[in-house]
């Protein structure tokens, strides 16, 4: 029973760490206009507004995850989690938009999974994240060939955190944040784990269109 108790308490955490974050990413939606400007910026001073800076990158190839919005937990396979994560179980909760995903490892290490759907896309993010006092916000590369960014409230990034958003369309993105353990292999780099994460649900909504 003990042990059990642990472990849901670690669970539940991490479902609210992420929620803030989905929180930040939707706090702004109703203002942002999809194209509006941003930069790429990882801490430091911020730059001036007549500073070159890119737009938001636009969804060349929508994808439609209706399904999947209200069921998150259907987006990784149980191979696709246990591969890429070593995940030996999942629980879905509630969201600030629509429900969460968390699969957990054996020693508790969790990663969640959001969609945020009609809430301005990686628009809100860039706006968000640029000028919202994120805790961080990096531009990331593309998921496969989906735009994506990096931001949260808290920059965890050190300490087995990190979170990504990847546009699926333009007024649409799913969230995969991690909050690992030292135990994790993945605690020095958790980004590239929810890089790897958010790889796997694209091939799912894809496959599931």
């Amino acid at each position: 029973m003990g042990l059990a108790s642990k472990d849901d308490s670690v669970t539940k955490t991490i479902m609210r760490t992420a929620a803030t974050g989905l929180l930040l990413l939707v706090a702004t939606a109703c203002s942002v206009v999809p194209g509006a400007p941003g930069t790429a910026s990882s801490g430091g001073a911020s730059p001036s507004p007549s500073s070159a800076v890119p737009k938001v990158p636009q969804v060349s190839n929508p994808l439609d995850a209706t399904k999947y919005e209200q069921d998150p937990c259907t987006v990784l396979t149980q191979a696709q989690a246990g591969e890429v994560f070593g995940a030996v179980r999942n629980r879905k909760a509630g969201g600030t938009v629509a429900p969460l995903c968390t699969w957990n490892d054996s020693n508790n290490s969790g990663i969640s999974v959001g969609f945020l759907p009609k809430q301005g896309g990686l628009a809100t993010t860039y706006e968000n994240g640029i000028n919202a006092g994120a805790g961080y916000f990096e531009a990331a590369p593309e998921v496969a060939g989906y735009p994506a960014a990096f931001s949260a409230v808290h920059d965890d990034r050190r300490s087995g955190g990190c979170q990504i958003a990847v546009g699926i369309r333009n007024d649409e993105t799913f969230t995969v944040s991690a909050l690992l353990r030292t135990s994790s292999s993945s605690y020095r780099d958790p980004c590239a784990l929810v890089v790897k994460v958010a790889e796997s649900a694209v091939a799912t909504i894809k496959a599931g269109a």
